[in-house]
């Protein structure tokens, strides 16, 4: 006890003395929502102009930090998110932020293939024995990266706002011998609202509700939908979840005894009761993306019912999931290898749900469901890998199927405005032809 006492004493220093332990050439993994020590990134930007060839990785901001929008910044630091947020939209179009293109699975190779050296992140002060809890939103990846001898510098920013959870001390924790810096740094624990569901988002849900029965295992992201789904469970029994975030209402549904079990990385739309629960209740376990967000561990899961949504898709089923065009907006997160887990996983059922159209800035409506993707879109989901596409015209049964099948079964679930265009324009294709709708219902 008296070592690691010690050993924290002699490396306590100020924020301003940590960012000048930056040199060229580092490469920061910052980590994932509040685990992002915002305050260093502060100091880092104060004296940018003694900084110079630092590269920073990250996952979400929770909070705006100066050199996400500062053009100047980008001479002195490159910055890398792995998913994007409004602030990382913002940023990314002004020509600051870049945009990672790999999934959650493949994270932490994401940031050694840049070169990754270094990591900085918000962790719980120490406990007795000196290992300081990486919280709730660290989890995902601190113990996939930290201990990796390619990291050649650790800073931990101690952080009395940080949620700590239980597990495995291996992977929940990081014992204070590891830091070269420590710095002090209190906030506050993020409380982060539900989305409220849209009439699309319930006419969507409705159409896959008789497709999930008791005792499923069910894969829901954060979102209007994901709420929806979960609002209605009401009533049924042995539900699990097994998804990468996790919610106030799976806590609540868990409670009153229709989820019996909660698996997944980080958290979602949650506040401090949520986090309450997951410090005292062990049905509920977050654990690395290396068991929640792997092929390998979700094509176990037996009865997978895995939830996506998308921006685009074309009449074979090929999807753009990530970016309007080539305006990336989100990331590609989980969704790929839980749309593909769940095609392999013994009962396992996917859904790619979309609302059918859109209305641009001069009130115009449009397809998202489109004949072919228009050129310059970012494929997310390849058309081998959906099952079921779902919108709030009904669902297609697209898997296994052949292209004249699944160009039927799609053209029916957009909007009825659309159909016949659609129709019109797949026919001057090879794909199908005009006779192969005879005694087909467009309508």
């Amino acid at each position: 006890m008296t070592d690691w006492k010690d050993h924290y004493k002699n490396h306590l220093m100020t924020m301003d003395e940590a960012a000048k332990a930056i040199k060229p050439g580092d490469v920061i993994w910052l980590g994932s929502g509040a685990e992002t020590p915002l305050a260093l990134l502060e100091a880092l930007y104060a004296d940018m102009e003694n900084h110079s060839d630092v590269t920073l990785l990250y996952n979400v901001a929770f909070a705006p930090f100066g050199m996400l929008f500062d053009k100047e910044s980008k001479k002195h630091f490159r910055l890398i998110s792995f998913f994007n947020l409004p602030l990382e939209r913002m940023s990314g179009e002004m020509g600051i932020m870049e945009y990672h293109s790999c999934g959650y699975d493949q994270l932490p190779k994401g940031v050694f293939e840049y070169g990754g050296n270094t990591v900085a992140l918000n962790v719980c002060p120490p406990d007795a024995d000196g290992y300081c809890n990486v919280g709730i939103f660290g989890v995902g990846t601190a113990s996939l990266i930290v201990p990796d001898p390619r990291i050649k510098k650790r800073i931990g920013v101690m952080d009395k706002g940080q949620v700590s959870i239980p597990g495995e001390r291996d992977v929940v924790s990081i014992h204070v011998s590891q830091f070269d810096c420590i710095v002090e740094n209190d906030t506050g624990s993020p409380v982060i609202p539900a989305p409220h569901p849209t009439e699309v988002d319930r006419q969507i849900a409705a159409f896959i509700m008789p497709y999930i029965k008791p005792g499923d295992k069910l894969q829901i992201g954060y979102g209007g939908l994901g709420e929806e789904i979960l609002a209605n469970l009401e009533g049924m029994h042995d539900m699990e979840i097994f998804s990468e975030v996790a919610c106030d209402t799976m806590a609540r549904l868990c409670k009153e005894g229709v989820i019996s079990k909660i698996t997944a990385t980080s958290p979602g739309a949650c506040s401090e009761a949520f986090y309450e629960f997951v410090r005292t209740d062990a049905r509920a376990r977050f654990m690395p993306s290396s068991i929640t967000v792997n092929l390998l561990e979700i094509l176990k899961q037996d009865n997978l019912v895995a939830i996506n949504a998308t921006f685009m898709i074309d009449l074979l089923g090929q999807a753009c999931s990530e970016a309007q065009g080539l305006t990336p907006y989100s990331g590609v997160g989980g969704s790929f290898v839980y749309i593909y887990g769940a095609l392999l996983a013994k009962g396992g059922r996917s859904f790619l749900c979309l609302r059918s159209t859109y209305t641009d800035k001069k009130s115009v409506l449009h397809t998202n469901i489109v004949p072919w993707l228009p050129e310059g879109s970012i494929v997310t989901t390849p058309k081998n890998y959906q099952m079921y596409i779902v919108s709030e015209y009904g669902v297609a049964d697209v898997y296994l199927k052949t292209m004249r099948d699944r160009i039927k079964a799609i053209i029916k679930i957009a909007h009825p405005n659309f159909r016949q265009e659609l129709k019109e324009k797949i026919c001057t294709t090879s794909l199908i032809g005009e006779d192969d709708f005879e005694s087909f219902e467009l309508y």
